[in-house]
């Protein structure tokens, strides 16, 4: 009674994650789910449950970081578009380069680099106004005053 009881969720449960993984995600989960068969104990299906989650967790989150990869390489190539002087011949041949991990990353450090560079330049050009409104005007040298050589070695 308790195998049949068992049998019905696990069953489900194998057919959804064993038909949206690779069989390379889930060979333990077989293993596991074939042994559950052969011997159907509480155990058994308490391991073959786990290996089965944990399969079709992994696949969810592979998808996922997927996802959130593809979407930060475009937010990182529509800054480098847009906000830098970069010719569209480049940004096309930086959209051609393959979707990886490697590349994307690439891509958002530039992104970042190039939004900390502007938040730098604000931050000292801002700065720079302030110091000159607060010193006023600077004295001009006349022509009549010579700079000093510098002493030679």
């Amino acid at each position: 009674m308790t195998s049949e009881r068992l049998s019905a969720p696990l069953l489900r449960l194998a057919a959804r994650v064993l038909n949206e993984a690779t069989a390379a995600d889930t060979l333990e989960a077989v293993a596991a789910v074939r042994a559950f068969t052969e011997g159907p104990t509480p155990a058994r299906y308490l391991a073959a449950t786990r290996l089965l989650r944990h399969a079709e967790r992994r696949r969810k989150l592979g998808a996922l970081g997927r996802l959130a990869g593809h979407r930060r390489t475009e937010q990182s190539l529509d800054l480098l578009a847009r906000d830098t002087t970069l010719a569209p011949e480049l940004v096309q041949a930086l959209r051609a380069l393959p979707p990886d991990a490697r590349n994307s990353r690439r891509l958002t450090l530039i992104s970042e680099m190039l939004a900390t560079y502007r938040a730098l330049e604000a931050r000292t050009s801002g700065a720079l106004l302030e110091l000159r409104q607060s010193l006023g005007p600077l004295p001009t040298p006349t022509g009549t005053e010579r700079r000093r050589k510098p002493r030679g070695r």
